[in-house]
């Protein structure tokens, strides 16, 4: 699905030279161009579909601007506009799913008819960009945002090739003010960015596409598998998807910055949280605080009469539609009930909870509420992971069942060294990141020394991506 590592690199080359050659007037051009083409370039239906969605938003919203001091007529318009694009949504992103469960009823009605369900193509990035264009739309109706009357701009929004498969979900009153001086140069950016791409490189090619192989093989088929192979997924599912999306979004965030823009980072060491509530606020942060600002807030303030009970439904609402975001799959949908359940349950026992963890040591409270939330974690994600309930079950329920000849199980792994390197590094990697929550970040501070040890480091970890990484571009979370 994505282009190669290398064909990315001379893309971004190609695209960055010609945007600062153009100068600031032509930059957004040049983005739009260059953005359409790499979209173009991977699906040419997804390109039509995207410039299509693009396109249509673009006018909606202006008319919505011109309207808008006529409140009755602004607010179902308001409201035409956001279930167009969610009728787009469900059309191409859940319409496949109903067709093939329609397809298994046909025989029963005795008829050789087959639902042409192949027909309907899921465009690539479509759940990024959807909640993208309907936040604009939310802003621009509240009059906190004027609509955008420079089509290249508010295209470049949408379809801004960095972010445009996996996000971040960004917000167009954080990306499109920066397009007002886009194409101007600043080595700072490019050396900047370029770090931030081979740590994102690093990232998915030496730790994720290490523990990918694995993970895929149990899911691909669970019932194949119990007891080891089980359990050793499940304590390295949580660390190949972490690394899988973060490390798309350093690339994201690395190649957008040596364009001069800043876009959204999506975590901040997910890993280390010691509740669900501090995980949800450092995994995924761009679609969380989307669904914070524009579907948990809203409603808790239309429904404040409820007191707490609209915080927990609320709540209960929010991560609802944060799984059926991932998909129309009843796996997903409970993955979100579970992120729910567990919120409500910490807001409900906030103050038993502090009164017992303010009797153990500091450290010792955080190692466990860090171990407990990461098996928490771990837990929800096997219904992210798996292709159905059913499936789900099993795994659950063979986790501690025939753990059978342990080097034997080692060899679902593929690649046992590249496996134990890819371990080593993560082990490393969450020593940095301790380190940065206690106040020392190790990182900056490496990024400060003299260029010569600044290029040795870097130059070691590109060693390490070209000898020891698995350079398969195919990120995760791209299929939603």
């Amino acid at each position: 699905m994505f282009p190669d590592f290398v064909f990315y690199l001379l893309f971004l080359l190609v695209v960055s030279t010609i945007y600062y050659a153009a100068g600031r007037k032509f930059s957004n051009p040049v983005l739009f161009a260059g953005s359409l083409f790499f979209i173009a370039f991977i699906s040419v239906k997804a390109a039509v579909y995207a410039l299509a969605i693009t396109t249509i938003n673009y006018f909606l919203g202006i008319l919505l601007e011109k309207i808008r001091k006529r409140e009755s007529l602004k607010s179902y318009f308001f409201w035409i506009i956001v279930l167009l694009n969610i009728v787009f949504l469900s059309l191409f992103k859940y319409w496949n799913g109903l067709l093939e469960h329609l397809n298994e009823f046909l025989p029963v009605l005795s008829t050789n008819t087959k639902t042409p369900f192949s027909a309907i193509f899921i465009p690539l990035g479509i759940s990024y960009y959807i909640f993208q264009v309907i936040g604009y739309i939310i802003l621009v109706s509240r009059g906190t945002e004027k609509a955008e009357r420079n089509y290249f701009k508010f295209a470049n929004l949408l379809l801004f090739f960095p972010k445009f498969l996996s996000g971040p979900v960004e917000r167009s009153n954080h990306f499109l003010p920066q397009l007002e001086n886009s194409g101007k140069f600043d080595i700072k950016n490019i050396l900047s960015g370029i770090s931030l791409i081979i740590w994102g490189a690093f990232k998915k090619f030496v730790i994720a596409n290490n523990l990918f192989f694995i993970v895929n093989q149990v899911y691909s088929d669970v019932y194949s598998f119990s007891g080891f192979e089980i359990m050793l997924v499940f304590l390295i599912q949580l660390i190949y998807i972490y690394y899988d999306f973060s490390g798309y979004t350093d690339i994201a965030l690395g190649s957008a910055k040596i364009l001069g823009i800043d876009i959204i980072d999506n975590f901040k060491r997910p890993l280390l949280a010691k509740s669900v509530t501090d995980f949800w606020k450092r995994w995924h942060i761009s679609l969380s605080s989307w669904c914070n600002d524009f579907i948990f807030i809203p409603f808790i303030v239309k429904f404040r009469k409820l007191g707490n009970s609209a915080a927990f439904i609320g709540t209960f609402v929010t991560f609802f539609i944060i799984g059926i975001w991932h998909g129309a799959k009843l796996t997903f949908i409970i993955l979100g009930v579970l992120q729910g359940l567990a919120l409500i349950y910490e807001f409900s026992t906030k103050r038993i909870r502090f009164k017992t963890a303010s009797k153990l040591p500091v450290k010792l409270n955080n190692t466990l509420s860090r171990i407990f939330v990461y098996l928490f974690i771990s837990f929800s994600i096997i219904f992210f992971y798996s292709n159905s309930v059913n499936d789900a079950g099993y795994f659950i329920t063979n986790l501690f069942k025939g753990f059978g000849n342990f080097s034997e199980s080692l060899n679902l792994t593929g690649n046992l060294p590249l496996f134990f390197v890819a371990i080593g590094s993560f082990i490393v990697h969450l020593i940095f990141e301790l380190n940065i929550e206690k106040g020392n970040d190790l990182r900056s501070k490496f990024l400060k020394q003299p260029l010569l040890i600044r290029f040795a480091g870097f130059t070691v970890i590109v060693l390490l991506i070209i000898f020891l990484g698995n350079r398969d571009m195919n990120f995760y979370y791209a299929r939603f």
